[in-house]
């Protein structure tokens, strides 16, 4: 349907959603550069897997399954980006988002042994806490 990551739309939706409740297709398709007809999709792709409710003509809002889900790609995006800040990769926003969807079990758990107890990602936006 189309070539964006549901994590990165899911990321992107809540990081929208931190500052408005409905979060509209305007919105998404400003920040990923897409369509607002295919950021429409995106958000009623989002409904559809459950993670929150697409109203037409307003937009999208999370139900507690997606915020969680939301929360959860968020924290293992970031957690990627304190890896590759010590390894020395420079724009590790970018390079996390390329990576974060192919990421394995085992490399993942590595990472939250290691930066887990972290509160800030290198770009010193707050990392949500695991869930218990």
């Amino acid at each position: 349907m189309f070539h964006i990551r549901t994590e990165t739309i899911l990321r992107t939706a809540y990081l929208a959603a931190e500052k408005v409740k409905i979060v509209g297709p305007s919105c998404i398709a400003e920040i990923l550069s897409v369509s607002k007809s295919t950021a429409q999709r995106m958000l009623i792709r989002l409904s559809e897997l459950g993670f929150g409710d697409y109203i037409p003509k307003k937009g999208f809002i999370f139900n507690e399954r997606g915020i969680r889900e939301a929360e959860r790609v968020i924290r293992k995006h970031r957690l990627i980006e304190c890896f590759l800040a010590e390894i020395g990769v420079s724009d590790v926003c970018k390079e996390a988002e390329k990576i974060e969807s192919t990421i394995g079990e085992e490399f993942l758990k590595v990472i939250e042994d290691r930066y887990g107890d972290r509160k800030f990602c290198p770009c010193g936006n707050r990392i949500p806490e695991a869930d218990s």
